[in-house]
């Protein structure tokens, strides 16, 4: 048991990180809540236009090259994570199945390089000393499309140029606020199963965007006989970037109401973690008070009957 005066500085330590910890939950509840906010609103319209393009797909024969299968002779991965730390397990998760992939590559020989979006990503990259084609920082709490589209670019013009022959994510899929889900997902070449996937996993679990809770699950819905004009070639070769543009906005949009989401949880079991441990170090701070009183007494009681003798 330590002394008194060094369990009260302890305890006046523990409650000023708490104060720091609550904060910071406040502040990640609130940016979470606006971000969540703006990827459901995203939602509803990459699933109709997710959607479209599988209706054009499965009327012409048409295949634009982002849709065209090749054989791989090097593969791109974008790994989003955050800029910041202290969001639980938030980061690691994402740059674990990063890991997971690479080294898939690298046993089968295949040349392969990462694209990261976020400070976290960077770093890895740097650090492990992997190939890094671009990297991206500080889209923001609220990502806009404006801001995404350089990402979407690299990753379309190398693919259209062949400086890659397929490209995959690694991001965080948020589905509850208590629950988010590391995700390793193709987007290019784009598939006709590809988009049902998609669509799938953008409707969210439950809420006023969900067609779940109606149990029914979302699916290709038009049955529409299309005119194409000008002509299928020209609209799908402008329609298929610009849903992949989306389709990356949308991961990043994912990811940021992922990072806000672990952030606060992890915020409030630290809050929780000090709460306790201030409880224990001010009962340990009792007793060792109450210890020292007692000592004195009994010098007291001691010296007293000294005196009398």
């Amino acid at each position: 048991m330590g002394s008194a005066k060094i369990i009260k500085s302890r305890i006046k330590s523990v409650r000023n990180t708490s104060q720091i910890t609550k904060a910071m939950e406040v502040v990640s509840a609130t940016k979470m809540r606006k971000a969540q906010e703006c990827a459901i609103h995203a939602r509803p319209f990459a699933v109709a236009s997710l959607e479209m393009l599988g209706n054009l797909m499965s009327r012409t024969e048409t295949q634009p090259k982002l849709l065209e299968s090749r054989p791989v002779k090097k593969s791109l991965l974008l790994v989003v994570t955050a800029d910041k730390g202290l969001a639980g397990a938030f980061n690691s998760n994402v740059l674990k199945a990063a890991e997971s992939w690479i080294r898939a590559k690298e046993t089968d020989n295949r040349p392969y390089t990462l694209i990261a979006v976020g400070k976290k990503a960077k770093e890895y990259c740097e650090r492990r000393k992997k190939p890094m084609q671009e990297h991206f920082l500080k889209f923001g709490d609220y990502a806009h499309l404006d801001e995404t589209l350089p990402v979407a670019e690299t990753v379309i013009q190398g693919f259209v140029l062949g400086a890659w022959d397929e490209a995959d994510a690694a991001y965080t899929h948020f589905r509850t606020t208590l629950k988010q889900e590391t995700v390793l997902k193709k987007i290019l070449p784009v598939t006709k199963e590809g988009i049902e996937e998609i669509v799938r996993a953008i409707v969210p679990e439950y809420g006023k965007f969900s067609e779940i809770e109606s149990g029914n699950h979302p699916q290709l819905r038009y049955s529409y006989e299309y005119i194409f004009e000008p002509s299928p070639e020209a609209i799908l070769n402008d329609l298929v970037p610009q849903l992949l543009r989306m389709q990356i906005h949308h991961i990043i949009l994912e990811s940021n109401a992922s990072e806000h989401s672990a952030r606060m949880v992890a915020m409030k079991s630290a809050s929780d973690n000090a709460r306790d441990l201030m409880g224990e170090l001010t009962l340990e701070f009792n007793k060792s008070r109450q210890a020292g009183i007692t000592r004195e007494l009994t010098e007291i009681t001691t010296g007293t009957e000294a005196l009398k003798n």
